[in-house]
């Protein structure tokens, strides 16, 4: 079931956690889906379900693309 995390970090770390749909930043608390993925609020995970999902595919929670995509090298 997803839910909230407090990410606990200190103040001098600067590892930062992004939205896995808008790529806010989250300086704190998470929204943790069923698969893993972050979130900045329920929200977004309500429109990553309805229209990412979709349209795209659903992401990886280790990498964070939608499954099938290319990976480019630069």
């Amino acid at each position: 079931m997803a839910h909230w995390r407090r990410r606990e970090v200190s103040w001098w770390e600067t590892n930062v956690a992004n939205c896995s749909l808008c790529g806010q930043m989250i300086p704190r608390d998470v929204w943790v889906s069923d698969e893993g993925l972050t979130f900045c609020n329920a929200a977004c995970e309500q429109l990553y379900r309805s229209y990412w999902v979709p349209t795209y595919g659903p992401k990886t929670a280790t990498d964070g693309r939608a499954r099938g995509s290319m990976n480019r090298a630069s």
